[in-house]
């Protein structure tokens, strides 16, 4: 019998450090800065205007002319930095969430073809960059900037979301992206037809000059704060006409990626909605265990029986936790399979995360530019 008091107590103690590792993994939930008293700040200070949620304007057909957009595979933020489990969650999101705002600016019927890319380019006019600043499955906050191939930068947003209950999808989630497309489409139309279109034709330089800056250097100007467009080739200019050839095999890199991220949200995206209602369940017991805590006055035993309940609900909780993001570490296997491309005759396989296979593509498309205009020349 001399034994029971001394297993209880060893058991109190892991409960207890289990609950200080949850607790520390779900630390307090985000919100806009609020300075305290001397100043202090309390949360996370805002580097945009903080956007509010809104219902997404949609539009009859693409603005003319059609404005094909890249958004870019998320960044994470040095604030959303956590242990080795909670990272793989954070990678998740990088290549979940940049798929929602997507589907948001086709949804919105506003502009061309949107392209999920892992990094800014000028494949496309204008890129979607964003970094993941808090992220703890119950509050998300993301910083969005849009900027075209110019230099001219359109916007920032801070976007800030919480869900106090558990949902069965994503679709919630994605409504906060809204506001991004809204902006872009007030952007694009305060532009003239005029603007639009040399925006259009400056990217396609912009991306000519990246494969061959002695050939079309000359048809940019950086004098100015913004890259302008001088003039363009004719038509029928046959370098052109392999640049184009050169970005189509782009393309088709950036279609073999969408196919991946879309097996990675098939596969990864129940799991991830596991990891958040475990989140959500935990912060919302904690708020509730919380106030109970402050309004009550108790004895000894009480608290005691109190403390106890508190570290075996966040054990529990932490155990849930866990199976999903081991869950998650498995379907992010997903991400460094090979990319097998055909082209012509040869068949390539690129291998390595994402970026490194886009950096490796790139370069060989570049490789191969030069190659054929040196035969040409």
């Amino acid at each position: 019998m001399s034994m029971v008091p001394v297993l209880r107590t060893l058991i109190l103690k892991f409960c207890l450090s289990l609950c200080w590792i949850c607790l520390s993994a779900c630390a307090a939930a985000p919100t806009p800065s609020v300075e305290g008293e001397g100043g202090d700040e309390t949360a996370v200070t805002p580097s945009a205007p903080l956007a509010a949620l809104e219902p997404l304007q949609r539009a009859e057909g693409p603005l003319w002319p059609a404005l094909d957009i890249n958004v870019a595979v998320f960044e994470v933020g040095s604030e959303a930095a956590e242990t080795a489990a909670y990272m793989a969650v954070r990678t998740l999101e990088s290549r979940l969430l940049p798929g929602l705002l997507r589907e948001v600016l086709v949804r919105s019927d506003q502009w061309g073809v949107v392209r999920v890319v892992p990094t800014a380019s000028a494949l496309a006019p204008v890129n979607i960059e964003s970094m993941i600043v808090v992220s703890d499955g119950r509050d998300l906050i993301i910083d969005v900037r849009v900027s075209d191939v110019t230099g001219e930068e359109w916007f920032r947003l801070r976007l800030a979301y919480r869900q106090d209950e558990p949902l069965d999808d994503l679709s919630a989630l994605s409504q906060i992206f809204n506001v991004v497309s809204n902006r872009m489409g007030e952007f694009w139309l305060e532009r003239t037809a005029t603007e639009r279109s040399r925006l259009i034709s400056t990217a396609g330089m912009v991306y000519a000059r990246e494969l061959a800056p002695d050939v079309f250097t000359d048809y940019l100007d950086e004098a100015s704060p913004v890259l302008t467009l001088k003039r363009v080739p004719a038509s029928d200019d046959p370098m052109l006409a392999r640049v184009q050839r050169i970005k189509n095999q782009e393309y088709l890199f950036c279609d073999a990626m969408d196919e991946q991220l879309g097996l990675l949200l098939e596969r990864a995206g129940p799991t991830y909605d596991l990891w958040r209602e475990a989140a959500i369940t935990q912060a919302n017991w904690l708020d509730q265990y919380e106030l109970m805590a402050a309004s009550r006055s108790s004895g000894p035993e009480d608290g005691e029986f109190s403390r106890m309940q508190a570290e075996y609900s966040a054990y529990r909780s932490y155990r849930i936790q866990e199976q999903a993001l081991l869950e998650l570490a498995e379907a992010l296997e997903s991400e460094s399979q090979p990319v097998v491309l055909t082209m012509e005759d040869a068949v390539i396989t690129l291998e390595g995360t994402l970026e490194a296979q886009y950096a490796t593509w790139r370069e060989l498309l570049r490789e191969i530019f030069l190659l054929e205009q040196g035969a040409l020349l």
